[in-house]
């Protein structure tokens, strides 16, 4: 019989390899509907039990499977880089996981999340962004597995007829499909737009919490827009952007309210301009690799965090850098007027320099429950 089972799965998944559809055996056709959604239920949780199990306890061999297929950029600066950014990130305390990280030599921007907590960064995002745009692009990818979003795209990948034939034949040969299955899953990654938003909204938690610049979420989607525009790339590309991600756009916008919000409403961008307490301070004009929008989105955001401290002091202009404080918010080019940037900055924050700013995220809840469980294991 097991036999049989073995024949009629291999089959079907022959079928649909050929064909895109799956042919039904004779015994799941003549199933009551009662047993077909007894079995089928079954059979998922099944499936689901066993991507859980790979993405909880194969991370080596997940991690040996994606540098196969993605290669290694061999360098010390850029593994220092990545890895710098993945400790600040876990020093917040609210990463549960732990994941292996490391570069690949391709040239696009990209970045993705395997089962089992491997993170792969291309040497193209490395190229293109900062360090507090890079952390925004793995801060998502890290809260895709701690949120074990993973696990439920993979298990897209199987559907429902496919679910019942393995779970109905040989329990060695389906886990041997199955293992195929996720293998091919590495840089095909599926996410519903729930679960990107998901992603991006803990993302710029966590990047917030680890010390990096409010702004920099937007500004790496600015990157991104200016790379691809609103459309998806095609490949492994897709994994960052693909057409079920919520539009660009959206993701700056989306981004940016965060931004203010941590600054408890003083700092805002409009019509690309940075504006501070309702009072318009100027554009940011483009400067090396940077563009104007990407440097409006950092420059706003060192603001921001300013005022999510509180208490903001005057703007002083000292050899074309505007600081705050002992903050570089800007560097004027040899075009601009830094006198009157910091003039008008001045005019918001004279306005009002705000109160620490008090927030109160799910990382932070994440937080405490992982301090909770750390005192119970030392007491």
């Amino acid at each position: 019989m097991k036999s049989l089972k073995k024949k009629l799965l291999a089959l079907s998944l022959a079928s649909l390899c050929f064909t895109g559809t799956m042919m039904v055996p004779a015994e799941v056709e003549a199933a009551s509907t009662a047993e077909k959604l007894l079995y089928g239920a079954a059979a998922m949780l099944f499936i689901s039990n066993y991507y859980s199990r790979m993405d909880e306890h194969s991370q080596l061999a997940l991690l040996n499977k994606c540098q196969q297929e993605t290669g290694v950029y061999e360098s010390a600066e850029a593994d220092n880089r990545v890895q710098e950014i993945y400790q600040n990130i876990c020093d917040t305390g609210a990463v549960k996981r732990s994941y292996k990280v490391y570069v690949a030599p391709d040239e696009d921007i990209n970045a993705f999340m395997s089962l089992g907590g491997v993170l792969c960064v291309n040497k193209g995002s490395l190229d293109t962004m900062d360090d507090d745009e890079l952390a925004y692009v793995m801060a998502h990818e890290i809260s895709h597995g701690e949120k074990r979003h993973n696990v439920s795209g993979v298990k897209k990948r199987v559907g429902l007829l496919t679910a019942l034939n393995i779970y109905m034949g040989d329990a060695s040969y389906g886990e041997y499909l199955l293992a195929n299955i996720a293998g091919n899953y590495v840089s095909n990654a599926i996410f519903t737009k729930d679960q990107e938003k998901e992603a991006d909204d803990w993302g710029f938690q966590y990047l917030v919490e680890a010390g990096y610049n409010p702004g920099a979420g937007a500004a790496a989607m600015q990157v991104l827009k200016d790379k691809y525009g609103e459309s998806s790339p095609s490949g492994i590309k897709a994994v960052l952007a693909p057409g079920n991600h919520p539009k660009t756009s959206d993701r700056i916008n989306k981004n940016l309210k965060w931004m203010s919000a941590y600054a408890g409403n003083h700092v805002q961008v409009k019509d690309d301009t940075i504006v501070v307490n309702g009072e318009k301070a100027f554009q940011a004009a483009a400067m090396g690799k940077y563009t104007n929008k990407e440097r409006t989105y950092l420059t706003a955001g060192k603001l921001a965090k300013l005022y999510h401290a509180g208490h903001v002091p005057d703007a002083v202009l000292e050899d074309n850098v505007i600081y705050c404080g002992n903050t570089a918010i800007y560097t004027v080019n040899e075009e601009e007027n830094g006198a009157a940037y910091t003039a008008a900055l001045n005019k918001g924050i004279q306005k009002n320099r705000g109160e620490p700013v008090e927030t109160h995220y799910k990382i932070d809840d994440r937080r405490a429950e992982l301090q909770k469980q750390q005192k119970e294991s030392d007491s």
